[in-house]
C-alpha cells in the first residue's frame, strides 16, 4: 500500500475547495476558509474518499473533522498517512 503524506492531503483539500496553492496548511480550520462551508465540506470528503480509494467513507469522525489537524489525526488513527 502506498504511503501518503500530509502534503498529499493538503493538496487534495485545496483542489476540492478550489483554493489557491498554499492556502491550506497544517493549522487551517474550516471557518478560516470561505469555501469550506457545508457544501465545501462535502467536496472535501468526496475528494478525500476518492483519493484514498473509498477508505474515508467508513471513518465516522470525518463528518466532524472541520480542521486540518482533525483530518490528519483521523487519517493517522486509521493508518492512511
Amino acid at each position: 500500500m502506498k504511503k501518503y503524506t500530509e502534503q498529499d492531503v493538503l493538496d487534495v483539500i485545496e483542489k476540492a475547495l478550489e483554493a489557491p496553492s498554499g492556502t491550506i496548511n497544517l493549522d487551517t480550520v474550516a471557518e478560516s476558509v470561505e469555501a469550506w462551508d457545508s457544501i465545501g465540506h462535502l467536496s472535501v470528503l468526496t475528494a478525500l474518499d476518492s483519493f484514498f480509494e473509498g477508505k474515508v467513507a467508513g471513518i465516522s469522525e470525518m463528518s466532524e473533522a472541520d480542521s486540518i489537524p482533525k483530518i490528519l489525526d483521523a487519517f493517522r488513527k486509521h493508518s492512511l498517512i
